[in-house]
């Protein structure tokens, strides 16, 4: 194993999960990789791995999907807020409406969460109604207002 890519694993199994670095040792899976694209993973060893796995907000395109890298690229060249608390967020607002009519139903309303444990704070504030009934439920039956 190359230093540096010793010296990554050292540090998350010293700061962030050593089991974890232990489980990836023991299944063979604990690579480096030089680049990632699509379905395939490219280890810094010139090895060509397909991503049956996936991971975190690559589900649906790929890792490194081109249209999402330069979505993101224009978003940074337009330097405008980013994660401001104290503007309506421009892009939120259309990506909720964009949700909401592909969704259909009726839905008018989007919470948007990045983990599963900040979906469960505002739906614990309606008693007798666990998350599947709350999402099955019509949006005025549950509303925030």
């Amino acid at each position: 194993m190359p230093i540096a890519e010793l010296l990554v694993t050292d540090a998350y199994a010293n700061h962030v999960n050593p089991q974890w670095v232990k489980l990836l040792s023991l299944l063979e899976m604990n690579a480096g990789y030089g680049r990632c694209e699509g379905a395939e993973l490219f280890t810094a060893d010139g090895r060509r791995i397909l991503d049956f796995l996936s991971g975190y907000c690559v589900h649906n395109t790929g890792h490194n999907h081109p249209a999402i890298i330069d979505a993101l690229k224009d978003e940074l060249d337009r330097t405008g807020p980013v994660m401001l608390q104290s503007n309506v967020a421009e892009l939120a607002g259309e990506l909720a409406g964009r949700l909401c009519k592909l969704a259909g139903g009726g839905l008018t309303e989007v919470f948007f969460a990045s983990s599963g444990s900040e979906v469960w704070k505002p739906r614990s504030s309606f008693p007798g109604r666990t998350p599947a009934a709350l999402g099955c439920s019509p949006a005025t039956a549950h509303s925030m207002d």
